[in-house]
């Protein structure tokens, strides 16, 4: 009886890994057509039919899903990444799946080990949490089919799958709350690296301008969604302008920041300062005074995130490009614009 012809007699002929002649029979879009054309003439010389069952195996779903959160300091205490990795686990346990979590280091990103994962269905689909404009890399999944989604950002030159805050909604929400308690001079604290925080950023100073309020009386500054920069921040915007009565903050750990630096000049948080922050972290709740804020509902985003990545890996949806909205959560930090 001759030898059956196995994938390795294939790999060899065709000078490839093995790894690489399962791409091509599983049709991956990573393989290249130079590559696809190699191994499929080296299969039709050999007769090679893949074993079904085998293949079938390693088809199945893994029951898996990837989390990949960036590489800084602290990531998991970080209360922000903690809800939306509760939400996550949430919407995966729900499914009968278990997460998978990774930081994007330079190793990760400079092997390609994000996409390894996802050839070798070690995962059924992967989710990007974190990520930054700077994240050039990730247009691979723009040209490249697979089940992969952004969590709370997006990429207006690529087309990626994405679930995200509207975070115009969220400018909107901040704006009228602001303005209806009489601010006409408010800074603006926020980050600039990602695109949402960009969003919010023109989306906000587009609502004060329809209000007429003047640039000089809006002062930006970079907050980078630190406490200790939110700080300094603050300092920047009540240098640009001694009379503001507000600082409206994209996050929670700025808002923080800035409170501790009005407090540091001897300002009164609200009766001199009103200060607003966004997502309505559970410290929100244990600032004094008690932060106002915008409730992007997190868990909620994180549950939403996996739920819709896991249709997509079903395709029971082609395109993710969702948005929910934000609830205004008024408390102790703002109050009416004093009268000067």
């Amino acid at each position: 009886m001759a030898k059956r012809t196995t994938i390795a007699d294939i790999a060899r002929e065709a000078g490839f890994s093995q790894s690489t002649v399962s791409l091509v029979i599983n049709n991956n879009p990573r393989i290249s057509e130079e590559t696809r054309a190699k191994v499929l003439a080296a299969i039709e010389k050999h007769g090679y039919k893949p074993n079904i069952q085998a293949r079938g195996l390693a088809l199945r779903s893994s029951r898996i899903i990837s989390v990949v959160m960036p590489d800084i300091p602290h990531v998991f205490a970080d209360n922000y990444f903690g809800e939306l990795l509760g939400g996550i686990y949430a919407g995966a346990s729900e499914a009968g799946f278990k997460v998978l979590v990774d930081l994007a280091n330079m190793k990760f990103i400079r092997t390609q080990e994000f996409l390894n994962m996802l050839d070798m269905q070690q995962a059924d689909g992967m989710l990007f949490l974190g990520s930054t404009n700077y994240d050039q890399y990730l247009s691979i999944f723009h040209e490249k089919k697979y089940p992969f989604l952004l969590v709370n950002n997006y990429f207006p030159q690529w087309n990626i799958d994405y679930v995200t805050a509207d975070y115009a909604y969220v400018a909107k929400l901040a704006a009228d709350h602001l303005l209806g308690l009489g601010h006409r001079k408010i800074g603006i604290i926020t980050g600039t690296n990602v695109q949402t925080s960009i969003d919010l950023l023109e989306s906000f100073e587009g609502c004060l301008r329809e209000a007429g309020i003047a640039s000089e009386d809006m002062p930006w500054a970079d907050g980078r969604f630190s406490e200790k920069i939110g700080f300094e921040a603050a300092r920047v915007v009540m240098t640009l302008n001694p009379d503001l009565t507000a600082i409206m903050c994209g996050n929670d750990t700025m808002a923080t920041g800035a409170m501790r630096y009005l407090r540091s000049r001897g300002l009164r948080v609200p009766e001199d300062v009103s200060v607003m922050g966004v997502e309505n972290l559970p410290t929100s709740i244990l600032t004094s005074p008690k932060l106002t804020t915008i409730s992007n509902r997190l868990h909620d985003l994180g549950t939403l995130a996996a739920k819709q990545l896991l249709a997509l890996t079903r395709e029971e949806i082609t395109v993710c490009q969702e948005q929910i909205k934000g609830e205004l959560i008024v408390r102790e930090s703002t109050g009416p614009a004093p009268v000067r």
